[in-house]
């Protein structure tokens, strides 16, 4: 399943002559996700309609209908858009640790722990404020987004150390994965340093997978 494209924060343009015109430089989809994204932040998902968010979209509910089909196919999208977003992050801190995988790890993982507190819909999932069919996104039928997760995360520990093996880099990615659902769904339960914690438990293994590659064997 392809992820949408990243969203990207634009102010909205406001037309009575117009009413369905995205906002000013936005493709349709792109303003829908901005728009639920605000809506979120205060009404629960049980009260979002799709007439508001087309509304404050500057869309027809028709066009929602078309690309989404439902309420549930856009919280969907959206939680892929956001999966996206965290794994672009994700990459980006990979990359400027790659010197030293237990200072990558930390930063990755607590850069994921701070995003997940800002986010709209994963706030109401946590919350407890989410419909079911939210809730099976990241429990029962979580399947497909963690296998997107993982790939997503597997080619990004492969462009940063690409002396890891492939297979244990993917077995890695899925753990790191599984972990980011598990967030998701429920936040931290302590104050500690979450993302330091985790950090020291898994830098090892990254660690040892990439000096394992990354030592000659003897001559001879």
């Amino acid at each position: 399943m392809r992820a949408p494209a990243p969203t990207t924060s634009c102010c909205r343009t406001r037309t009575t002559s117009l009413p369905h015109m995205p906002r000013s430089g936005v493709p349709p989809r792109v303003a829908v996700f901005a728009a639920l994204r605000e809506i979120l932040t205060e009404t629960p998902w049980r009260k979002v309609r799709l007439e508001t968010v087309a509304k404050q979209a500057g869309v027809s509910r028709q066009t929602i209908y078309n690309d989404f089909g439902s309420r549930f196919g856009l919280a969907e999208a959206y939680a892929y858009e956001v999966a996206d977003t965290m794994c672009d992050l994700i990459a980006a801190d990979l990359a400027a640790h790659a010197d030293s995988p237990r200072a990558a790890l930390e930063s990755a993982l607590r850069m994921f722990l701070d995003a997940t507190m800002r986010d709209p819909l994963i706030r109401r999932v946590q919350e407890g404020e989410a419909h079911e069919d939210l809730m099976r996104l990241v429990t029962t039928d979580s399947g497909p987004l963690l296998e997107h997760i993982a790939g997503r995360l597997a080619e990004a520990v492969g462009q940063v150390w690409p002396v890891v093996d492939p297979v244990a880099g993917r077995a890695f990615a899925r753990t790191i994965a599984r972990l980011c659902i598990s967030y998701v769904a429920m936040p931290p339960e302590t104050d500690e340093d979450v993302a330091a914690g985790l950090a020291m438990l898994l830098a090892p293994a990254l660690e040892a997978a990439v000096q394992e590659r990354t030592v000659e064997p003897d001559a001879g």
